[in-house]
């Protein structure tokens, strides 16, 4: 029998003041800052970078800087958290909280959307998984939400690898799902709740994707 969550948080907090700095074995975690603009602005320019994300290679550093100013206005309005991904004091990445939901009309939801993206140089070291274990857990242990769901393009085999190593439960298939540089491109989807977190985080590593 599957063990039933508990019920949603009482008090939905501010994100603007919760206490957001993460600290893990080889990085830290902080809210992203328009300060940032300069470490992020050659990775976020590189033309190939992006091609399995949503958004597209930014042609200048104020595009840069938009971003970022974004995201401080996200946090203020409580639909996202992005943390820059600091590796020796240099931001190298980003991992995030986005699409925060606690109410819908009558429902509670308390639910949000995972996104990161590494700096190519940064890859292949374990530390987009270390980065993303660290966020998924202040979402479920400290901000209270329930669920978190995550996407990736069925060609972004690094995102698999990270998906898969923090225990998402597989969704499905969106078949030509979105179109971008000529074609249609396959999604797949996951989720993860909160006691679903519970059990995973107390047995990693745990293999839970129908992936090779």
């Amino acid at each position: 029998m599957t063990r039933m969550s508990a019920p949603p948080r009482t008090e939905i907090p501010r994100l603007d003041e919760l206490p957001a700095e993460l600290e893990t074995q080889r990085l830290r975690l902080r809210p992203l800052a328009v300060s940032d603009a300069d470490a992020l602005w050659p990775i976020v320019s590189d033309r190939e970078f992006p091609k399995f994300m949503s958004w597209a290679a930014h042609a200048d550093k104020a595009e840069t800087t938009a971003f970022l100013e974004g995201m401080a206005l996200a946090r203020t309005a409580g639909t996202d958290l992005a943390w820059a991904i600091e590796r020796d004091s240099k931001a190298v990445g980003v991992v995030g909280l986005h699409g925060i939901r606690w109410q819908l009309r009558a429902l509670r939801v308390d639910r949000a959307e995972l996104g990161f993206w590494l700096s190519p140089a940064e890859q292949g070291h374990g530390l987009m998984t270390e980065a993303a274990r660290a966020v998924v857990r202040f979402a479920f242990e400290e901000l209270g939400l329930h669920k978190i769901t995550v996407g990736c393009i069925e060609d972004n085999r690094p995102s698999h690898k990270v998906i898969k190593k923090l225990g998402f439960r597989y969704t499905g298939r969106l078949e030509e799902d979105v179109w971008r540089d000529g074609k249609w491109w396959t999604h797949l989807r996951f989720e993860l709740t909160s006691t679903e977190w519970s059990d995973v985080s107390t047995t990693m590593p745990i293999s839970r994707l129908p992936l090779t």
